[in-house]
C-alpha cells in the first residue's frame, strides 16, 4: 500500500466512542443518489438513514451527476425511498451550468452535446440551445460540413449525451477552436450503473477526446469538479466544507469531489469492492460501509 494515502475507516467496525466522534465531526450530509439511495428501486434502509441523520441534527442534501431524469422522475424515486423534499434539496449539473451562464450574463447560442433534459433546463433558463441531429455517414468526405463555424455560438456544453456521435464531436471541436467560446462540462462519469452491481461505459470519455483535440480543459460543473462542489455548498447555505460528509458509491466522481472540495468522504460498497477501493492509486475515502442501510443500527 502507498504510504501517503491514509487507510479508510470501516464505520461498521467502530466502537461506540469512535462512532460518536465520527458523528460529531460534521454538520451536513451531501449524498449521491444513483447507486447510493436507489438502483432499480430504493436500497434497503435509505429513508431511515436520512431521517436518523436529521434527528442527530444534520442537514441533508443530495448531489448527483445525473441530469437525465425529469423532476417527476426524481420525485418518484425520492418518494419510493421515503425521502421528503428530495428534489428541492438536489443539485445536478444542468442547474449548475444554467446558473453559471447567468452569472456571466451570457447572451449567445449554446451548442449542446448533452441530454435532452439538460437542454430543457438551459432553455427554461432563457438560453438559446441547439444540437446536431445527423446520424453521420460511412463516407468520411461528407464530414467537412461539420467543420463550418458559427460565430453566434458562444458556449459548448457537454453533459451525459448518450446519443453522441462523430458529427456532434466535430461541431463541438469546430466551435471550441475559438478560444472565446466557453467549454463547459457536466457529468464526467467514465462508468454508470445500469443495474445492481453492473457498470457500463459512460459518456465522460467523449469530453476527454474533445478536450485533448482543442488543447484546453472544460469548466467542470459536475462531479468531481471543485466548482460543482462549491456550487452545491452555496445552494445548501453551507460555508465550511470541512463540516460536510459526502456520501457516494463511485471513487473517481464521489470521493474525487469530496477531496477536491474539502469534504469528509464516505464510500458505500454498492458498486465497488473493498479491493477496488484500496487499489485506486490516488484516491481513498475517509470512511466506508457496505451500504447506508448497514449504518442504520449504529445510528
Amino acid at each position: 500500500m502507498n504510504g501517503y494515502i491514509s487507510e479508510p475507516v470501516n464505520l461498521l467496525k467502530m466502537d461506540h466512542r469512535s462512532f460518536k466522534n465520527f458523528l460529531n465531526s460534521f454538520d451536513h450530509v451531501f449524498s449521491d443518489c444513483d447507486g447510493v439511495i436507489w438502483s432499480s428501486g430504493p436500497l434497503p434502509g435509505v429513508g431511515e438513514f436520512f431521517k436518523l441523520m436529521k434527528k442527530h441534527g444534520k442537514s441533508v442534501h443530495y448531489v448527483s451527476n445525473n441530469s437525465l431524469r425529469t423532476q417527476q422522475d426524481y420525485d418518484e424515486h425520492f418518494q419510493s425511498a421515503q425521502i421528503e423534499n428530495g428534489f428541492k434539496n438536489l443539485t445536478i449539473p444542468s442547474v449548475a451550468i444554467a446558473e453559471y451562464l447567468k452569472l456571466l450574463n451570457f447572451n449567445k447560442k449554446v451548442y449542446c452535446v448533452a441530454s435532452v433534459q439538460t437542454s430543457c433546463v438551459l432553455e427554461r433558463a432563457g438560453f438559446q440551445c441547439f444540437e446536431t441531429t445527423d446520424a453521420g455517414s460511412d463516407d468520411y468526405m461528407t464530414y467537412s460540413q461539420y467543420l463550418e463555424d458559427d460565430l453566434d455560438v458562444g458556449a459548448v456544453v457537454f453533459d451525459s449525451d448518450f446519443r453522441v456521435n462523430l458529427p456532434r464531436l466535430y461541431k463541438a471541436m469546430t466551435y471550441l477552436r475559438r478560444p472565446e467560446v466557453l467549454f463547459i462540462n457536466g457529468a464526467t462519469d467514465a462508468y454508470v450503473q445500469c443495474k445492481p452491481g453492473c457498470l457500463i461505459l459512460g459518456t465522460g470519455i467523449f469530453t476527454d477526446i474533445v478536450s485533448h483535440e482543442v488543447q484546453r480543459p472544460p469548466v467542470q460543473l459536475g462531479k468531481p469538479g471543485k466548482l460543482f462542489g462549491e456550487f452545491a455548498m452555496k445552494r445548501a447555505g453551507v460555508t465550511d466544507p470541512s463540516r460536510v460528509l459526502f456520501i457516494g458509491d463511485m471513487i473517481e466522481q464521489d470521493v474525487g469531489l469530496g477531496k477536491a472540495t474539502g469534504f469528509k468522504t464516505l464510500l458505500v460498497l454498492t458498486n465497488n469492492s473493498k479491493e477496488d477501493m484500496l487499489a485506486h492509486p490516488t484516491l481513498r475515502p475517509d470512511y466506508y460501509a457496505d451500504s447506508l442501510g448497514s449504518i442504520v443500527p449504529l445510528l
